[in-house]
Order: structure tokens, then sequence, then C-alpha cells
């Protein structure tokens, strides 16, 4: 009976590893996702095991306040959505955009960007979507644009 009450309970606490974990040490730096007013989810690679999602979606941004941003915060969802990286010379973040269409049919799409963050820094990503294309970008505290790559969806 034991076995019966634990296995559910093991699982559950399981379930908080399948996002993306901040680290709580080390040089970090900050990464804040925003979007075109676009649902979507941030992604961070965590070498080894893929790209994981940030507790965190993006959610298009609420018309009122109140009980609607009382909702969001509940299913986890944000217009804006800041997380915690390590810093790496090929650090990957991406967002992931999956919506379905009134035919039931899905319009996807995935963008990457590898980039060296600084001790410290503090990131703005852009999500955008329009036109059934996906485009990312980064910019450090300042508003300049930083030096970062598109890069392949594989998170090595």
């Amino acid at each position: 009976m034991k076995a019966l009450i634990l296995a559910p309970l093991a699982l559950l606490a399981g379930c908080q590893h399948l996002n993306y974990q901040p680290p709580t040490s080390g040089d970090t730096a900050q990464v804040t996702f925003t979007s075109n007013n676009t649902a979507a989810q941030p992604v961070v690679c965590v070498p080894g095991k893929g790209f994981k999602s940030t507790e965190y979606a993006l959610s298009q941004n609420p018309v009122s306040g109140g009980a609607l941003d009382d909702l969001l915060k509940t299913m986890k969802k944000s217009p804006q959505v800041t997380t915690t990286v390590d810093i790496a010379p090929a650090t990957r973040i991406g967002v992931i955009y999956n919506r379905r269409q009134a035919d039931n049919s899905r319009d996807r799409c995935k963008v990457a960007l590898q980039f060296a963050p600084q001790a410290g820094g503090d990131y703005q990503a852009h999500f955008v979507h329009e036109n059934g294309q996906c485009g990312l970008s980064l910019k450090d505290a300042s508003g300049a644009s930083v030096d970062a790559v598109l890069t392949d969806w594989q998170c090595p």
C-alpha cells in the first residue's frame, strides 16, 4: 500500500526537473525573453540534456489586469520571462512557437541563438513571429546588439 502512495509522489517530484533549472552558483548572466505579443516557450540549452523549457512561457500582453493577470500567473505565462544562464562561450538559448490554426493544422517554428554572455550581464532576447517566419534577436542592457549567431536546433 505504501508503494502505491509513494510512487505518484515520486513522479510528481520528478516533474520539476523537466524544466530548465537555472544555476544557483558560479558566474551567471540574466536573459529576459519578450515577444511581439506572441505566445511562445523560451528554452535554454543544457549540455547533454537538450533544450529545456523555462519555468514560465511567454504570453500575449493581457488587455486588462486583475483576474486575467492572476490566471496567467497560475498558468505560468508572462509577457516577459527572465532566467539565469551559466557563463559559457557557446551558450544557446531559443524559443519554440507552436500554435493550432483554425483548420486544426499547426504553425510551428523553433529558433536558437548562440552567444558568449558576460558574467553579471543582462540580456534581452526578443522573439518575433510574423507571416509564418520566426526570428530571435539579442541585445545587452544598453540596447546594443549582441554578437550572437543563429544556430541549428542542437544542444551539444
